[in-house]
């Protein structure tokens, strides 16, 4: 194309093109209706009023010999070991956790989710890496009793603490609440940011009979191992299930890699009070700042392969007319769907061999804080599925894509063209994350293909160049955080809202084509355990183009 072209992303005002809103929910709406028929059960157990119930770390936790054996084990960096009287438990692999039971001398976890149910006023947080409910930071609560005590409890007892039992320097507490329902999770992600020494989790779940969560019920943390690079690596090493008045805690660094895995029950919220303590500029920071995701490899076209469009697809892309009307709608919009774009016994063939053929090899994309889906080995391709790859490489795809957008992907004025060409396979808990490496670096034309489409998998959403930049914070450095000013929730929902250029929902045997400029990024939303697939996985042929 030529450098005076005027195709740019633009943004397209549907319903479905919002993401990344932080929305305060009133006490009346959102989960509050739930929580409160919950709550009633409480209620009739709880017995105390407010003004009775003191907060205080557990006694047995203070005593010189339990804090002595606490600190010794974090010291040696035990594999694996658990303090006898209190039940605490030092876990040295893949990072150091922590895992105190009985947390508090007396369990005020009702009294706590009383206030959490009927005091607090709750935000949505939606983005790439996340769905769930969170509070303002505790020191903003002044109207909630019990949570602002036990801001002080972690403040004036457990501060002190643990700088004995980590022999960490720690300045200061932040903490927020954070409620997850069913479907909701966090991705993958370190923590580490700045000052951040010790991040924390105290769990809520007095309900009788649910005060220790099933693995069926989700809500686990879920702890990953890295490689030399301190990329995470699948699967998930070690999952830690909410359990009422329990408090775990971590140190920060390079190789602190979690996630909450997706709530899957529909009866009771994962609840829990959580944050950081800081210190001094935590010294994985800096070191961390530069590691870069891998990116896409691109290659020539393959000369050596022909084949013929009119064997392939749909007759009608093949039309003169039809190729200047896509030019026509691309160069205004930046993107168009053509539907039905294979002839259809052609996708009929190469779906079902991709939902048959067990011959085909696929590998799980990583590393997982940046995305996991899988992948198929391309030189175990065979049969329809190995002619519509090929076709994507060939010299007459670039040629089609030469027409559809005027870009100079073939011919004369073509200096060297490359494309990458991907054979996705999605499930239930797939997900790429914004900063994965897929920031285009240049001015990049996207072709995104369905095989066994389902709705809600597999969708991708693309945004602005200058989204990166806004969301860093949230791409697993700064998510499960207290938020220090609740006026910015209405700036940065307008401002992720606007960011949003177009989102693309699965449709069978449909090719999406999108040129995005320099800077645009995109993501694909993870598959909620709630996502009907009962037609199996989704399959994507996903290719980029330069000219």
């Amino acid at each position: 194309m030529e450098e005076t072209s005027s195709m740019k992303p633009k943004r397209k005002d549907t319903t479905e093109d919002k993401t990344g809103e932080e929305t305060a929910v009133p006490n009346s709406d959102g989960p509050q209706k739930k929580l409160a028929r919950l709550n009633e059960s409480l209620e009739s157990a709880s017995g105390a009023g407010d003004a009775d119930v003191q907060l205080a770390l557990n006694k047995a936790y203070q005593q010189k010999d339990v804090t002595q054996w606490l600190q010794s084990a974090w010291t040696k960096q035990a594999a694996s070991t658990t303090e006898e009287t209190t039940g605490a438990q030092i876990y040295g692999e893949p990072f150091q956790i922590s895992l105190l039971p009985n947390f508090l001398e007396a369990d005020n976890t009702r009294a706590l989710v009383d206030e959490m149910i009927n005091k607090v006023h709750w935000s949505r947080k939606q983005m790439d890496l996340y769905e769930f409910y969170q509070s303002t930071d505790l020191s903003n609560m002044l109207e909630c009793r019990l949570l602002t005590n036990f801001l002080q409890m972690l403040r004036k007892q457990v501060r002190p603490w643990l700088e004995d039992i980590t022999n960490l320097k720690l300045d200061y507490v932040s903490a927020s609440c954070s409620m997850y329902s069913c479907g909701d999770y966090l991705l993958v992600h370190d923590d580490l940011l700045k000052d951040r020494q010790i991040a924390f989790i105290y769990y809520l779940s007095p309900w009788q009979g649910v005060e220790e969560w099933s693995s069926e019920q989700g809500g686990c943390l879920e702890i990953f191992s890295s490689d030399e690079q301190c990329y995470p690596q699948f699967p998930v090493q070690r999952k830690i299930a909410p359990k009422n008045n329990q408090f775990a805690f971590f140190k920060v660094g390079s190789r602190s890699f979690h996630q909450v895995g997706e709530v899957t029950t529909f009866d009771y919220p994962r609840l829990t009070i959580n944050g950081w303590f800081h210190g001094a500029t935590n010294e994985a920071f800096m070191a961390d700042s530069s590691r870069a995701f891998p990116r896409l490899s691109y290659l020539q076209p393959n000369v050596n392969n022909n084949p013929r469009l009119g064997l392939l697809l749909n007759d009608v892309y093949l039309k003169a007319a039809t190729r200047r009307s896509i030019q026509k709608r691309i160069e205004e919009n930046s993107e168009i769907c053509l539907y039905e774009f294979f002839k259809r016994e052609k996708f009929e063939l190469a779906r079902a061999q991709l939902l048959n053929d067990e011959s085909l090899s696929w590998r799980r994309q990583g590393p997982a804080n940046a995305h996991n889906y899988e992948v198929m080995d391309l030189d175990t391709a065979k049969g329809t599925v190995q002619e519509l790859l090929q076709l994507f490489r060939s010299n007459a795809m670039f040629q089609l894509l030469r027409d559809f957008t005027d870009l100079d992907l073939y011919g004369v004025d073509a200096i060297t063209p490359t494309c990458s060409v991907e054979l996705q396979r999605w499930s239930h808990g797939n997900y790429t994350v914004l900063g994965d490496g897929l920031v285009s670096e240049e001015n990049t034309l996207d072709l995104v293909y369905y095989l066994n489409a389902a709705e809600g998998a597999a969708v991708i959403t693309y945004l602005s160049p200058d989204v990166e930049q806004r969301t860093a914070h949230r791409n697993g450095l700064d998510t499960d955080q207290s938020i220090d000013n609740t006026d910015d929730t209405e700036d940065d929902e307008e401002c992720q809202d606007d960011s949003v250029l177009l989102t693309i929902t699965p449709v069978d045997n449909a090719l999406n084509i999108v040129y995005r400029c320099e800077g645009t990024t995109k993501f694909t939303k993870y598959v909620s355990r709630n996502t009907p697939l009962d037609k199996g996985p989704v399959f994507v042929i996903s290719c980029s183009y330069k000219e």
